[in-house]
């Protein structure tokens, strides 16, 4: 943490620095870190100053670094702001924190309307709106699946359900089920059981949230990571645009796939190479299909979406992960969703890009 400029490494070093598959598995939101903000311009060129901070959250990392900071900013106070931001989403969001914003509205048993702060309420909102365009394959109401299936916040071990309690937790999942209002900002739940699960928009909220708090603060070059969602503006330390890194998803290993550049937006990758188990062979990840009750079982094994919302871009990687290696880039080019598809096949991996994402990548 602190003062430094933009370090001179070897991606082992870079890579190192990431947490292993175990780190995925600690009790708290987890996704997937398959996009890297790696320094990756040669040594000794000239850079501007720059800060950098990181530290833990959600159960994963994030990393902020800043160009040409205020005069003012020091690395405390970027350091103050990135953590007071993150607790207060942590506390509106989370649901391995019993007394957040969220979790209480999980646990209350009323169909009535319940008053929501007007944050939580963009959220969910944001949400269901991914949930409509992807046709029920993204869902917030997911969460009692994914707490079956081992991959939430009631520590369930390792294991494949029982096809009964599989069906029981699929009839608490629609995000038909939910109704929101905006003034006053409330939702209503038709089932007092409804359980709802932000951790494939978290990240990316997070993300957003310290941007515009950096942007409040006079910032105007900063890229913000939390784990697999990136939000960018302006320039690095060199005058260029951010250099960001696609991993090959791969178990086992970390190594660059593809490099992108970018200036101004955000991106958010969701893949099924990290955070899974394996049973009797077979391989079960954290992407749960709303619609079957269990992990996705593809050939597709990343998306990496870029969107100007950090939120949205989250929740998109996520549904167009789910819809698979046919579905989803049908839709993503339908949309006009800048979308990098990686699948895997026999020989290697093939990749599917939007015509959106193509002035992205570096040649």
């Amino acid at each position: 943490m602190g003062t430094a400029m933009v370090p001179c490494a070897p991606l082992s070093r870079l890579f190192a620095r990431l947490p292993s598959h175990h780190a995925w598995r600690h009790p708290a939101w987890v996704t997937l870190l398959v996009v890297l903000g790696l320094g990756l311009a040669s040594c000794g060129e000239p850079r501007d100053p720059m800060l950098e901070v990181s530290g833990p959250t959600m159960g994963t990392f994030y990393s902020v670094k800043v160009a040409r900071p205020p005069a003012e900013l020091t690395a405390h106070a970027l350091q103050q702001t990135v953590d007071t931001v993150l607790d207060e989403v942590i506390a509106e969001i989370s649901t391995y924190d019993p007394t957040s914003e969220l979790s209480r509205l999980n646990v209350n048993p009323t169909t009535d309307w319940v008053p929501l702060s007007p944050d939580l309420l963009t959220v969910i909102d944001e949400g269901q709106r991914i949930s409509h365009l992807s046709g029920g394959a993204f869902d917030i109401t997911v969460g009692p699946l994914v707490n079956l299936w081992g991959f939430g916040p009631e520590h369930r071990p390792d294991a494949v359900p029982d096809p009964a309690a599989i069906a029981a937790a699929r009839e608490r999942v629609g995000y038909e089920k939910l109704s929101l209002r905006a003034d006053p900002p409330a939702i209503r739940k038709t089932r007092g059981d409804i359980y709802i699960d932000l951790s494939a928009l978290g990240e990316g909220y997070g993300a957003a949230r310290v941007a515009t708090a950096l942007e409040a603060r006079g910032v105007t070059d900063y890229m913000v990571a939390i784990a697999g969602a990136i939000r960018v503006r302006g320039r690095n330390p060199k005058g260029t645009p951010w250099v960001i890194a696609i991993e090959e998803p791969t178990p086992g290993r970390r190594s660059v796939h593809r490099i992108i550049e970018i200036s101004d937006g955000a991106l958010s990758t969701s893949g099924d190479y990290r955070n899974f188990f394996e049973e009797g062979g077979q391989r079960y990840s954290h992407e749960i299909d709303p619609k079957t009750g269990r992990p996705v079982a593809q050939s597709l094994a990343s998306v990496t979406v870029i969107d100007d919302d950090a939120t949205r871009a989250d929740g998109l990687a996520t549904a167009l992960m789910v819809m698979g290696e046919d579905e989803g880039p049908a839709l993503a080019e339908a949309q006009l969703i800048p979308a990098y598809f990686i699948i895997r096949e026999d020989e290697g991996f093939r990749v599917v890009v939007t015509p959106s994402f193509q002035r992205y990548l570096r040649e």
